[in-house]
């Protein structure tokens, strides 16, 4: 949740080049960059992830559903924070302390939820699958943006 909000303190260019290049916000003043478009991009990328998590863990590890949820939730809390850094132009302190806020929120959660999280199951194999389930679905994502980032570069 942390990193999310942290994502408006990211600064793509310092505040003395934007008041001597006005040009680079022009898009931004146009209303070019924020528009249904992206908003649905966004929304596709969200149910991608989400739906490459639910079906990975249920289809590749049969396992019981609290493991399902502790898999899926650990899973989806690494993908969100890999997301955050993978959108950001230059990584500041806040983003780094919210994102150790998220993982300390995390482990709180678990250690006080016993009823939805086996803690017992939380071991290397789990580690192992949290982490497949992460690259599986952050991976793509990430190297088209690389891809397209390389192919249409952005104007600023």
């Amino acid at each position: 949740m942390f990193p999310v909000f942290s994502l408006v303190t990211d600064e793509d260019c310092t505040d003395t080049a934007v008041l001597k290049f006005p040009i680079l916000y022009s898009s931004l003043q146009k209303g070019r960059v924020l528009n249904a478009k992206t908003f649905l991009i966004w929304m596709w990328k969200s149910v991608f992830q989400g739906t490459v998590i639910m079906v990975g863990s249920v289809m590749l590890f049969n396992e019981s559903f609290t493991n399902i949820t502790t898999i899926t939730f650990s899973a989806l809390i690494v993908c969100e924070i890999l997301n955050v850094f993978s959108e950001v132009h230059k990584v500041n302190y806040k983003m780094v302390v919210s994102s150790i806020m998220t993982f300390v929120v995390y482990f709180m959660s678990i250690a006080l939820l016993r009823s939805y999280f086996n803690t017992s199951y939380i071991t290397w194999t789990f580690v192992l699958k949290v982490m497949a389930l992460t690259i599986a679905s952050w991976a793509p994502l990430h190297i088209t943006r690389l891809i397209y980032d390389c192919v249409d570069p952005s104007e600023h």
